[in-house]
């Protein structure tokens, strides 16, 4: 029989141990939830950090409302300009020495030059061109395969010494007393592409 009663005893601790669990209050587990939807970013983080997650428990937590907002700059708007017809690009060299010329032509396969602000191109006139130097204000530019060249020499040098100009260097040139002028032309009708 003592077996009996202890098999009660352990039952009647079973019932008390649920009567009491019945018996906390509903606002008794609301505060308890409450509590714990309370806890600090500090105090989680340092609850991480015994878990084992390798964040330092007294970590600062940062604000980011009072830092300011680095904006990522404005992407400008460019554009391509060239030739549409291949050997459009001109560079003509002038040499001067007082009224004598002499006038080196260079005609490139293709160029481009990239501009920030579209020029105005309504009174462009095709055949005779533009100087880009002069025309536009360009970040880059670029020439491609110079493929024919020539010169052209005022009728008072007699050939001789057409030759022998044709043989100095630019500096030789400018210790002679020649000084030089550089255009660079587009030809053509030109073709305008944003970038």
């Amino acid at each position: 029989m003592p077996v009996k009663t202890k098999k009660m005893t352990r039952a009647k601790k079973a019932k008390m141990a649920k009567k009491a669990k019945k018996a906390k209050t509903p606002a008794a587990k609301k505060t308890a939830k409450k509590a714990v939807a309370k806890k600090s970013p500090a105090t989680k983080a340092a609850k991480k950090s015994k878990q084992g997650r390798g964040t330092a428990a007294n970590t600062p937590v940062k604000k980011t409302a009072n830092k300011r907002v680095a904006k990522a700059p404005t992407e400008k708007t460019a554009w391509k300009i060239s030739p549409e017809i291949s050997q459009s690009v001109v560079k003509i060299d002038t040499w001067k020495k007082g009224d004598l010329k002499i006038e080196h032509l260079k005609v490139y396969r293709s160029g481009w030059v990239v501009v920030d602000q579209l020029p105005d191109l309504g009174e462009y006139n095709p055949d005779e061109g533009v100087n880009i130097f002069d025309e536009f204000e360009f970040d880059e530019h670029q020439l491609y395969d110079g493929s024919k060249e020539a010169s052209i020499f005022s009728n008072e040098l007699p050939a001789e010494e057409r030759q022998r100009l044709l043989a100095l260097s630019e500096a030789e040139l400018v210790d002679e007393g020649w000084t030089l002028e550089s255009v660079t032309r587009f030809k053509g009708p030109l073709l305008v592409e944003e970038i």
